[in-house]
């Protein structure tokens, strides 16, 4: 079998101070604990929810539905087998996450930390409090659990950024052939227009298996498919796109404990081709950089927030740090002395996409798709392929900006650049009507104002999204998409449908909703739809087979569908309403429990039969068995706050007023109405545990992901730019009118940033 790859710790004890139960919710009951799909047929007996009719004298095995999967070694659509193995590895991901959050003392950040005297006094590990959290004096008590819990997530965080290092070597061993912008212009090229349904396979066997952390960020990569597909293709790696998540061999290294095993076989093949250790807390202590001005080889530190737990002297050094994992990495070169951080490295990562451009011909980021579809699609050769808006970004820096982007990075530049400095100078070649006509050889109308296509225009902010708070090889940033997945993850661990007596059923049951969810996209390519909890399961699973997921919806859909993985709090909330409401006038079920509420009120929809649905759902006892607090309701782990300018402001401080009014009223609308009924809702107050310590958030649709964002290493996981002229906004004059905007999306509305999102997604 010929490889697609080049050829070339001491267990620490976990803290359980203040430390939640791992123990799952196991349901031992005739019934299901938490059923997707709630149809007014249902019974509240054992047997229509697939448990056993007497189990008092019986004694369970909670592992029986997972015990014995038969998975195929080809890719495929979502079957029961496969989204059982996908909660699997979930689970197996979350324990991970909490024994490496409680691993006291790992990289030298110890509990003994928690107290106010132990950290610098402007650090905002001391300030920082999750939303809803009443702003007076904490009780000694919970100011420690808070500090703690903050050290805990401290560990995590550089855990991620390691992580996610430690896949970038695991791609850079694959075996590559770059894509060319010739391979575009031809039609039933293998390596372009053919790429998605070549079917090559890349063969997994035990012992390729990765690590765990490794494993954990591949996941959260094939969950942005566009991206996945766009990094695959530029780099040629057919047969890891084909193959997708190798279920078969990943299910067998998993036990029923969630443990994840390999041989030693394995953990040697994967030390011999990254040349990492196979723990993520045994690897170096330090990162190889080279200087993007100089190339001089410069050891950094991961992070600078360790201390010894003995130490007594008065350094402080805090939960944000300046080392490489840590939220503000800085180091100076010692040979040129220019400042290297995070905005350095996203310019250096441009420069070095320019010269593959200019040296081998590899198409930029962001111009490899089109961006409607999301789909490769041949640039038509002659005149038109000269004008192709699509690649535009690629002339514009051939002809235009090669030798300013070049230089961009010199010893001793002061001020030294960012991508700030490259969206001034696409600025000023976007408005010279001289320079847009030499990008596009356009000879004739001489005196006359050039049009640039609007196409042209998103092209250029989806080139420039790539680079925006990214300095990472790959599309998107990986540690941010780890960390907003990990909401996904803790949900789907808490709410346990692994061990319930009918996770088979329910497997069945939420397979036949997404498709259903699919059709209603297919139905409205300008809404956004929202998926439940339930619907994200089988909708992951099956991006995780990116192959099989690019035939199914473009064959039902004529595009790629996105899975966005950024998308404004408030626009996710309206959608979500306006989902639970064509859900239930299409199919005459209810769309989630947790709607139910807000969406069953037939006048406040103007849907006459959403009444009936809901008091057909509620009287027939299914809701019985859908208790509020652990049935599949929204899926928000894509929930992001946007970063605003003053001037956004002003507009959205009211609509997000007048929308929390709007839930609030719906609320207490359907709270008088559940009473009159005798029913009871879900709690308005949603609770949650951050590494021990639980505090309340209201909101109805926000998952909190963290008490101190500035602790990450990359940028904010959870906000997204807007605003014209912001930070990681558009170049001015590449707005077009009437084109199509896809940045994380691919959606209508859109702009390239990843992180601005509008009607985005959908297509």
């Amino acid at each position: 079998m010929p490889s697609l790859f080049k050829r070339s710790k001491d267990d620490k004890s976990p803290s359980n101070i203040h430390r939640p139960s791992s123990s799952s919710n196991i349901s031992i009951s005739g019934r299901d604990e938490a059923l997707p799909a709630y149809t007014p047929e249902a019974t509240a007996g054992a047997n229509a929810a697939g448990g056993s009719p007497n189990t008092d004298n019986q004694e369970i095995d909670i592992t029986a539905a997972f015990a014995n999967l038969s998975i195929s070694a080809t890719p495929q659509d979502p079957t029961v087998a496969t989204c059982l193995a996908h909660l699997k590895l979930l689970f197996a991901i979350q324990s991970m996450k909490e024994d490496v959050g409680y691993t006291d003392g790992l990289w030298d950040i110890w509990d003994t930390r928690a107290s106010k005297d132990e950290l610098p006094q402007d650090d905002p590990a001391l300030t920082a409090l999750p939303d809803g959290k009443p702003a007076e004096k904490l009780a000694p008590e919970d100011e420690k659990k808070i500090l703690l819990s903050k050290i805990r997530e401290k560990r995590w965080a550089l855990f991620v950024a390691r992580a996610v290092d430690r896949y970038e070597a695991w791609w850079g061993s694959l075996e590559k052939q770059m894509l060319r912008e010739v391979d575009m212009t031809m039609e039933g090229v293998a390596s372009y227009i053919l790429f998605p349904y070549r079917g090559d396979q890349m063969h997994w066997t035990p012992f390729m298996l990765p690590p765990l952390d490794v494993l954990m960020v591949m996941h959260a990569h094939m969950l942005n498919p566009r991206s996945f597909l766009e990094d695959t293709l530029r780099n040629g790696l057919c047969a890891l796109w084909s193959t997708g998540m190798p279920w078969n061999v990943i299910n067998a290294a998993i036990d029923s404990d969630f443990n994840y095993s390999v041989s030693d076989d394995a953990k040697a093949y994967w030390v011999g081709q990254t040349g990492r250790s196979w723990e993520n807390a045994d690897d170096s202590m330090t990162k190889t950089l080279r200087c993007p001005a100089c190339s001089t080889s410069i050891e950094v530190p991961w992070t600078t927030c360790g201390s010894d737990e003995t130490y007594k002297g008065s350094r402080r050094p805090g939960l944000i740090g300046s080392g490489y994992g840590d939220g503000k990495f800085l180091i100076y070169c010692p040979s040129c002395s220019i400042q290297i951080d995070k905005e350095l490295l996203s310019v250096a990562k441009l420069v070095k996409d320019t010269e593959y451009l200019l040296a081998r011909s590899v198409p930029m980021p962001g111009t490899i798709l089109e961006p409607s579809s999301g789909m490769p699609d041949m640039i038509q050769p002659g005149y038109r392929g000269q004008t192709n808006g699509r690649t535009f970004p690629n002339r514009l820096i051939k002809r235009a900006l090669r030798i300013q982007i070049i230089d961009l990075i010199r010893p001793g530049a002061n001020p030294r650049p960012t991508m700030e400095t490259v969206r001034d100078l696409i600025e000023k070649t976007l408005a010279d009507n001289n320079a847009l006509k030499n990008i596009d050889e356009i000879t004739t109308g001489f005196g006359r104002r050039y049009v640039l296509n609007p196409q042209a225009r998103v092209s250029v902010r989806k080139m420039m999204s790539r680079y925006w708070e990214n300095f990472s090889p790959f599309a998107l940033d990986l540690g941010g998409a780890v960390i907003r997945q990990g909401i996904f993850t803790e949900k789907m661990y808490r709410i346990d449908w692994l061990h319930s007596p009918s996770a088979t059923d329910t497997m069945t049951r939420l397979i036949k909703k997404y498709t259903r969810f699919i059709e209603i996209m297919a139905a409205y390519p300008t809404k956004t739809a929202v998926p439940t909890l339930d619907v994200d399961l089988a909708w992951h699973t099956h991006q995780l087979s990116p192959s099989a997921y690019y035939r199914f919806t473009v064959e039902r859909t004529t595009k790629f569908i996105n899975h966005d993985d950024k998308i404004d709090e408030d626009k996710l909330g309206q959608a979500f309403e306006w989902t639970s409401k064509i859900y239930q006038e299409r199919f005459g079920e209810v769309y989630t429990i947790r709607a139910s509420h807000i969406s069953s009120v037939g006048k406040l929809l103007g849907v006459s039969n959403n009444e009936k649905i809901a008091d057909a759902f509620y009287n027939s006892g299914a809701a019985n068995m859908c208790p509020p607090n652990n049935s599949a309701h929204i899926s928000a782990h894509n929930a992001v706050k946007i970063a605003e300018t003053d001037a956004r402001n002003k507009v959205t401080r009211h609509l997000r007023l007048y929308q929390q009014q709007k839930l609030e009223a719906n609320y207490q609308k359907a709270v008088r109405r559940a009473e009159k009924k005798g029913r009871k809702l879900p709690p308005r107050d949603q609770y949650y545990d951050h590494w021990g310590y639980s505090y309340f958030m209201y909101s109805p649709f926000i998952f909190p992901l963290y008490f101190t964002p500035g602790m990450y290493y990359g940028w904010d996981p959870c906000y997204s730019a807007a605003g014209a002229g912001a930070w990681a906004n558009c170049a001015a004059g590449s707005c077009g009118n009437g084109g199509v905007a896809a940045g994380a999306c691919g959606g209508p509305g859109g702009c390239g940033n990843p992180g601005v999102s509008t009607l985005d997604n959908i297509f």
